[in-house]
């Protein structure tokens, strides 16, 4: 949505190739959304039924586990947004932790079983791992170099390109569910009703499942007397608790963001540019998944986040997690002024990379990549 906006619609026709639970969302935001119901046990049969269709020029996906073998089969430029976790030649900090597209209960994502015919198909051998699927003419960079550290085998390669934040609007992003004004009327009450109050905004995104500890420390923290708003449902909150709490599994992240005194989440690609953006103190949450961990990592280093690894003790995390919000809660405090300041910092780098990323050169410059590999 964010690289889409940046093209001039009169001179490029963009189509999206998104799971039917986004079909009608992306129509009322007046994009152009292809018949095809994305789904992940047959990637590769809808793209390549995606490129019959529209008959692209290039193919921009975003971390799709089929896009290689697309964009060979179909002689596409390919490219390809790219984060932490699948930059060539990077090591995750932890080896016990694995990427967040995998599942902790089962095995390692099996490249050959994957890409068992891609060497028929196209005459590539099966890819080794996310970077080598990852493979693109140029790939994108949705951050900034300060954040997303490239590995030095690729540190000056002028074929990633930094983007900055690739957030929009709250109205323009697409949900599974339609939105609900009211609900987005009722969190701008909640917040106007609180601000006298300092205000944490939880999130474990779409995917992560928040467990005993999770609502504990929401618990812990409503003792304390903050408002939250959270995308994690308490159902036992007390009745005396009531008024500062608000739950919603979507929320209008701009608005809430800007209102907020911290942030606590799972560091995911999107979700820590917004704490960025407004420059908000965060607490990052443990995953066990390297692509956002060694991210959270590296937001403590900069001094603009706390990061808690994965505790499997519901005590010993809390411990820790009460340790961290009691000096986040100090907005006078040396670590509090000091991670505000930072964010600026980083918002300043942001603003500068953003300004020279342009994305149609991008397009440009990878459809002559590609012309030139093919000769």
């Amino acid at each position: 949505m964010a690289l889409d906006s940046q093209l001039e619609a009169g001179r490029h026709e963009t189509a999206f190739l998104v799971p039917g639970a986004f079909h009608k969302s992306l129509k009322n935001l007046q994009r152009n959304v292809l018949d095809i119901d994305y789904r992940p046990e047959q990637l590769f049969r809808d793209e390549m039924a995606a490129c019959g269709r529209f008959r692209p020029d290039v193919i921009v996906d975003d971390f799709s586990m089929a896009a290689l073998l697309t964009s060979k089969v179909a002689k596409k430029p390919r490219v390809t947004i790219l984060r932490t976790g699948a930059f060539p030649g990077s090591v995750p900090r932890d080896d016990s932790h694995r990427h967040s597209c995998e599942s902790h209960s089962s095995d390692k994502f099996d490249f050959d079983a994957y890409f068992q015919n891609s060497e028929l198909l196209c005459g590539i051998p099966a890819p080794k791992n996310f970077a080598e699927a990852c493979a693109a003419d140029i790939s994108i960079v949705p951050g900034i170099r300060s954040i997303e550290a490239l590995p030095a085998s690729v540190g000056d390669d002028p074929n990633y390109a930094f983007a900055g934040a690739l957030t929009v609007s709250d109205s323009a992003i697409p949900t599974p569910v339609a939105r609900s004004t009211d609900t987005t009327d009722a969190i701008l009450a909640f917040l106007e009703r609180n601000q006298q109050r300092k205000i944490v905004y939880l999130t474990l995104g779409s995917v992560l499942k928040a467990g005993e500890a999770i609502r504990e420390a929401i618990k812990y923290m409503l003792d304390t007397g903050v408002a939250i708003i959270s995308t994690v449902d308490l159902p036992d909150v007390k009745t005396s608790r009531k008024e500062l709490f608000f739950y919603a599994p979507f929320v209008p992240m701009h608005a809430v963001c800007s209102k907020v005194h911290l942030m606590i989440h799972h560091c995911g690609s999107g979700t820590y540019q917004y704490a960025i953006t407004h420059q908000v103190p965060s607490i990052c949450i443990g995953s066990r998944s390297y692509d956002r961990d060694d991210v959270a990592y590296r937001l403590e280093q900069l001094g603009v986040a706390k990061y808690i690894p994965f505790i499997d003790s519901v005590a010993v995390f809390i411990e820790r997690f009460v340790k961290e919000f009691d000096q986040c809660m100090d907005n006078l405090g040396q670590w509090y002024q000091a991670a505000k300041q930072r964010l600026n910092l980083l918002w300043n780098e942001n603003d500068r990379t953003a300004a020279i990323f342009n994305f149609e050169e991008v397009l440009k410059k990878a459809i002559l990549l590609h012309g030139a590999n093919l000769k």
